[in-house]
Order: structure tokens, then sequence, then C-alpha cells
């Protein structure tokens, strides 16, 4: 069973009432803009190039708590929001509950079109559905997208094209006719976390959109080059710093 077409209950646990439980008893306070990562490096990089602080409580997510920093000269956060789209709807439902109201979802994608080189940053405006947890939340979801503010925002800040991805649970089921049909569909690669945090964050009435860089190149076809991994430690903080750049923009236009 995934949402119920007539199910107005309420859940059995909030984000909320899980974070002032006895499990946890949180008391941050997060400011509005949040930059949350979905790959290594990002936060460590931000914390030892700017004035930062860690925040006296780890973040309180139900799966994994991990800490979380505050920029000292910007109202933004930042933290590790997990792997997977199960981790990404618990880091946004964590967030929302202690009061964030802008996403910005940073990662990595695998691209499986020819006109995507590694190393290109794109701000996705669809990520198709492939992954369960979107699932709970609509009864029925194709494609996630992000806030379009938001999204317009880092498309004026950043000047980089706005592709789709697809989102899947499955890393080892990717198949070459799979892929095919995402890309006569339009989309340019996959990820683990760009729908989850799209749909949950529409869901709660937060605003989200997304930076990813392609960071492996998948075959074609089994006679095509092997599957390769060519993310870099710089371009991983080229990455973060677009990021950083993006949430600085949403400061300025607005909270």
């Amino acid at each position: 069973m995934w949402r119920l077409r007539d199910d107005d209950s309420q859940p059995v646990i909030t984000a909320a009432e899980q974070i002032h439980s006895a499990h946890r008893m949180c008391h941050l306070k997060l400011s509005k803009t949040a930059i949350l990562f979905f790959m290594s490096k990002g936060s460590e990089y931000l914390t030892e190039r700017y004035v930062v602080t860690e925040l006296p409580e780890p973040f309180p997510c139900f799966l994994r708590r991990r800490p979380v920093w505050q920029m000292n000269d910007w109202p933004i956060c930042f933290l590790f929001g997990g792997s997977g789209a199960p981790q990404a709807a618990d880091s946004v439902e964590t967030l929302a509950a202690l009061g964030v109201k802008n996403i910005i979802a940073v990662g990595m994608f695998g691209a499986f079109s020819a006109d995507v080189q590694p190393g290109e940053i794109v701000v996705p405006h669809k990520a198709f559905v492939e992954e369960g947890t979107s699932l709970h939340y609509y009864e029925s979801i194709e494609a996630a997208q992000p806030d379009p503010t938001l999204h317009r925002w880092l498309m004026d800040t950043l000047q980089k094209r706005d592709l789709s991805i697809v989102s899947t649970d499955a890393v080892y089921r990717q198949t070459f006719r799979k892929e095919q049909l995402w890309r006569e569909r339009g989309a340019v690669g996959v990820d683990m976390e760009t729908s989850a945090v799209f749909s949950v964050s529409q869901y709660l009435g937060l605003r989200a959109a997304a930076l990813l860089m392609a960071s492996d190149l998948h075959p074609s076809s089994p006679d095509a080059p092997k599957w390769q991994w060519l993310m870099t430690a710089d371009m991983r903080y080229d990455l973060t710093e677009q990021a950083l750049a993006a949430a600085k923009a949403v400061c300025y236009e607005g909270d």
C-alpha cells in the first residue's frame, strides 16, 4: 500500500513530534534557507573555507542524526541530507519542523545522455519519480517539479541549463532499455534523491530547487565504453561554491 485514496487519517508520528519527544528533545532553531548536500565533502568544504558555527545539537532527523552548521554572515544553514529518497524525505520533514522555508538540494547524477558532459552543473526543472517514497505523499505522481520561484532565482544567478532527470531507488537496476526509455522522455541522467526532495517539499509547503553535477557517464549500450566515475574533489568544490552563491541569491531575493 502507498498513499490510500480515502485515507484522511493523521500520521502516527510527525517530524515535529519526534524532534520534541523524549527520544530527541531538540531545541534547535534554523535559518529559513538550507543547503542540503547529497554528496560528501560539501559541508566539509564550507566549514574549512568560511566562518561558520556548528550548532550545539545535531540535526534531529529520525534515521540518522548528523551535524548542522550555520553561516555566520548569512542566514543560511547547511548539512548532509543522507542517501536515497527515504533519508531525503526524513531530512526535508525535519527541516520543515525546524522552521526552514527554502531548500537547495545539492548532489550528483549519472549522465546517460551524450548531451551532458562530466562536471556539468544543471538546475533540473523536472525529476521523474522512480522511487517509492513520493508515493506515500501522493496517490499518483509521474514527475516532481521544483518551486518555480526558487528555480528561477537559481537559473538567473547561475546561468545553468534546466534539464530533466529521473530519481531511482535501485542503483543496480538501471538497465540499458530503461535508460533508453528515459532518454526518449527527455531525461539526461539519474540520481536518488531529487524527486523526493521536490515532492515532499511541495507537500509540506516548502520551496525547493536542486543543483546537480554530472559525476559519471553511463554507457548507452553493452558495446559502448564501460561506466566511468569521473567526479573529482575540485568538481565537488566548484559545485559547493555554486550552491552557496544560489543560497545567497535566495537571501537577497526574499525570505
